[in-house]
């Protein structure tokens, strides 16, 4: 809070020679500077769509794993983190760039501009950290399973949620902040300026190479102990504990390249167009692309994870359709080997264990 107070009283401090909101205001839409009418209306009502799908599938998965006594264990916990921040991204974030698309300029001022511009930064970081440190709880878990169970899973738990925060909040830590943005019309938002090129690095490798490099290592190392170990175990609840941990890994590697599909389109368009010279349309495409991807994270917890999905439904008084669409899913996803179905492990055959519990011996 004191740091947004700081910025708060920085920008009031602050003014652009070369730009007033009032200018904007009288900027021709037409101009090739600026995007068009039917770009801004297309893309504010697909990022209406996504932001209200965005905040209720995500406010309603974290009811529903908090509400259950069953699903409160260490994935379901990560999973409840990430739909906090996504909510707090749809708000903060595409919330504020939907209204510019809406009303064809940015009308909230420098300062909610400024603080936009960190919160989408420092927001993004914190999902992929997320996934990351996920990526090497799951190495944990599935290669050191032994270490695993003698570790206390409630203070690795809130040192694995509290890191996936405090780096990125790092980035506040600096002289500069407060007088960092600018506007750009053409975009309807707010950028970091040219001045700040060695902090825009820093931005990308810690908080998107950094994560995204631990995660690729965590998965590399996880799938070659599956290759070997699939044979080894012959138990055929070793065989269905192993299948739902890689069905977990799985999960949250989709939701980490969810993430990456969504946010480096713009990240590499921005990187490599400095000058802003390609169409205003053409940016208004990728932020909807981004805010699109935003919103998609709780498709991939019910498609995924049984229990969830249950629960959600059950919340919703649908359980009859949620029976319906599990046979279905069932029925597909059964496979015929050597005239034997095989079918997907159950949920509860799990390392997602309630805080503190130890884990069932083998």
């Amino acid at each position: 809070m004191g740091v947004l107070i700081n910025v708060m009283l920085t920008l009031q401090n602050i003014s652009d020679d070369n730009f007033t909101f009032d200018q904007f205001n009288n900027t021709d839409l037409s101009s090739n500077t600026t995007p068009s009418y039917l770009a801004l209306r297309i893309g504010a009502i697909v990022m209406l769509v996504a932001l209200l799908w965005g905040l209720f599938a995500n406010a309603l998965t974290t009811y529903s794993i908090l509400t259950n006594r069953d699903l409160k264990n260490i994935t379901n916990m990560f999973i409840v983190s990430l739909c906090i921040n996504d909510i707090m991204n749809l708000v903060i974030s595409n919330f504020m760039v939907l209204i510019s698309y809406f009303m064809m300029k940015w009308s909230t001022g420098l300062i909610v501009c400024e603080i936009v511009t960190h919160f989408t930064v420092l927001l993004m970081g914190s999902s992929l950290w997320h996934t990351g440190l996920i990526a090497i709880h799951r190495l944990i878990v599935v290669c050191f399973n032994g270490f695993y169970k003698k570790i206390s899973k409630r203070a690795y738990t809130i040192f694995v949620l509290t890191t996936a925060r405090i780096v990125p909040l790092l980035f506040l830590i600096q002289p500069h902040l407060g007088n960092m943005s600018h506007y750009e019309p053409k975009l309807l938002r707010c950028i970091i300026r040219k001045g700040f090129g060695l902090y825009t690095m820093f931005v990308s490798v810690v908080l998107m190479i950094m994560p995204s490099v631990m995660l690729i290592i965590c998965y590399v190392a996880i799938f070659i102990k599956v290759h070997r170990s699939s044979s080894v175990f012959r138990g055929k609840r070793k065989r269905e504990w192993l299948r739902r941990e890689i069905q977990i890994t799985k999960m949250f590697g989709l939701v980490f390249l969810v993430i990456i599909i969504g946010y480096l389109p713009y990240g590499i368009v921005r990187s490599i167009d400095k000058q802003l010279l390609l169409s205003a349309d053409f940016y208004v495409a990728i932020s909807v692309l981004y805010a699109v991807a935003n919103s998609c994270n709780p498709i991939i917890y019910g498609s995924m994870d049984r229990n969830i999905r249950r629960a959600c439904f059950q919340v919703l008084n649908l359980d009859n359709m949620c029976m319906k669409y599990e046979g279905k899913l069932r029925k597909s996803s059964s496979d015929n080997i050597n005239g034997h179905k095989s079918e997907i492990p159950s949920d509860e055959i799990t390392e997602a264990l309630p805080l503190n519990a130890s884990h069932p011996n083998e």
